[in-house]
């Protein structure tokens, strides 16, 4: 994998988390504001990496048209998602650590602290090494 690629990859995630936190704090009024605060957060994390593939003359890869999250009926359901979410971004970033040096790999590291605290913050276990398969 290229490190465009990985930069890609992880925007998918960002597109479909920003979609996540909006429709859970949309309907979940018991994470409306913790879902507030992971949509800011992953906005921000979207524009970056929009930024840093326009730089590049890269095409970002383009929002979905629907995301295959199911149908989370529950508080309970929605946190097991987020995490879930949390998790792949995590991974994401791991990759793109690997790939990249200098600022871009501190970019990625950062990205990937960011991830892993999220996934805590939705009631994930602590990891070693997040991003790694548990």
């Amino acid at each position: 994998m290229t490190s465009e690629e990985a930069l890609q990859q992880w925007l998918a995630l960002e597109h479909e988390a920003v979609w996540f936190y909006a429709t859970v704090g949309g309907r979940d009024a018991a994470l409306s504001a913790t879902a507030r605060a992971a949509y800011d957060a992953h906005v921000a994390a979207r524009e970056d990496l929009l930024e840093r593939l326009h730089k590049a003359g890269v095409e970002p890869t383009p929002t979905a048209l629907a995301y295959g999250i199911g149908v989370p009926r529950t508080t309970s359901d929605n946190r097991k998602i987020a995490r879930g979410l949390e998790a792949r971004v995590a991974a994401a970033c791991l990759t793109l650590v690997g790939l990249v040096e200098g600022a871009d790999r501190d970019f990625a590291t950062s990205a990937l602290r960011r991830a892993a605290l999220a996934e805590l913050t939705w009631g994930g276990r602590p990891s070693a090494f997040p991003g790694l398969p548990a």
